[in-house]
């Protein structure tokens, strides 16, 4: 069975910033990134940091602002980290996290940016 067969969620590839928070009992630093693809169940990020834990963390994704002069949105969602591999072709990391639940708004919030970007051929 394939990877893809395992998502239930359709994945968009955009390239959002992205900073993943650990537990403050593991004493790890904030960690940046870039979402290489993105869903409602989880995404794949990609760092320059050889990074992963078994505990959950959190994932701040920063939504593009509505206009040229809008503010961003940060989306927080609780996670748990499912690989890190490095990733020969962009050299640098890949970490495949699936989200667990989301702060406040940030699951609709998110299916909303999906929506007012998806461009369907």
């Amino acid at each position: 069975m394939s990877e893809s067969d395992h998502r239930r969620d359709r994945r968009y590839p955009f390239h959002w910033r992205v900073a993943i928070v650990f537990d403050a009992t593991e004493n790890k630093e904030t960690y940046h990134g870039v979402t290489k693809d993105i869903s409602l169940g989880g995404c794949a990020v990609l760092t320059e940091h050889n990074i992963f834990s078994e505990h959950q963390v959190s994932v701040l994704i920063s939504l593009p602002a509505e206009n040229p002069t809008g503010r961003r949105k940060v989306v927080e969602a609780k996670a748990r980290m499912v690989y890190t591999v490095l990733s020969a072709g962009h050299q640098q990391f890949r970490c495949g996290i699936q989200f667990t639940g989301f702060k406040d708004s940030g699951r609709s919030i998110l299916a909303k940016a999906f929506e007012k970007r998806d461009i369907t051929f």
